[in-house]
């Protein structure tokens, strides 16, 4: 009787069909349709490319501010969700890099919607050590990743966006290595516009540090108070000036989300605030430099 009924058990258990595989949505798969671009602007550098036709139409736009690995990007198209104000998007520099989280806010480029990565980033996240570097890091600290090799940049044959897109979309961007180097070349020539030394920058012994964390810079109530009636959110990227002795001596806005009064807020504050290290040469010498970084403005 017991092992009548223990067999019955197992007959109805595998009589019972596996629930099925949910499978992954197939991506978007855009192809380009311009050639890469570089634009040369006073403040910033752009390299930009337009993917798919008509209501799948994709732009990509990598901003550079100065001369390093770290750019701005921004996804624009139809795609895009306009129900999602802000949060982590998954990115991935494909087939050989790993995929990233990349923060970003919502916004529109001409009439189409984008997605605003509120933080700077590279092709590849960081390795391990850099991580645990960068984990145990103080504010002010920088942290020197390892450079990006040109082989790698000539590996990427894709970019590859996931969440928060309800399907995912890879732009076939081919390899970065000859775009990044026209973009790197555009940079150079902007530093030189800035009145920087950009020979002696290339074999500084130390950037300009900030002596306090740039998180202190700015405060709550130098928001500008209509529009935080109005609950507006704002992403600008700012430029400073730095003297040899470490002191700001011009604020210049290199991009912006909103109108010129969140600049202003940007500007009068860091200006006040804001003291450096200065940049030392070869020679331990200091000399003029710059600092950049992003201020997001929002309301909790």
């Amino acid at each position: 009787m017991s092992k009548s009924f223990v067999a019955s058990l197992i007959f109805v258990a595998l009589a019972i069909p596996a629930p099925a595989a949910v499978a992954a949505p197939a991506p978007l798969i855009l192809k380009p349709t311009s050639a890469w671009q570089v634009d040369y602007g006073d403040e910033k550098c752009r390299l930009v490319r337009q993917f798919g036709e008509g209501k799948q139409t994709a732009f990509l736009f990598m901003d550079l501010y100065g001369p390093n690995e770290y750019f701005q990007l921004t996804i624009a198209g139809k795609f895009v969700p306009t129900s999602v104000q802000k949060g982590d998007a998954n990115i991935q520099f494909g087939p050989i890099e790993e995929e990233q989280k990349f923060a970003f806010v919502r916004g529109t480029i001409g009439k189409e919607p984008a997605l605003l990565f509120s933080k700077s980033g590279r092709i590849a996240p960081p390795n391990a050590a850099e991580l645990s570097a960068i984990k145990d890091r103080s504010d002010d600290e920088w942290i020197n990743l390892q450079p990006i090799s040109e082989d790698r940049k000539k590996a990427v044959k894709y970019l590859r966006i996931g969440k928060p897109l309800r399907k995912p979309v890879t732009l076939e961007t081919g390899s970065l290595r000859g775009p990044l180097a026209a973009l790197d070349r555009c940079v150079e020539n902007l530093v030189a516009s800035w009145g920087v030394d950009v020979e002696k920058h290339k074999t500084l012994t130390r950037k300009a540090e900030p002596l306090k964390s740039p998180g202190d810079w700015i405060k709550s109530s130098d928001y500008p108070e209509n529009m935080l009636r109005a609950g507006q959110p704002a992403l600008v990227s700012f430029r400073l000036s730095i003297g040899p002795d470490g002191i700001p001596t011009a604020c210049h806005i290199q991009a912006t989300t909103r109108p010129k009064e969140f600049d202003n807020a940007v500007c009068k504050s860091v200006m006040r605030r804001a003291r450096f290290s200065p940049a030392l040469d070869a020679t331990g010498q200091p000399l003029m430099s710059y600092y950049q970084n992003n201020v997001y403005f929002h309301l909790p």
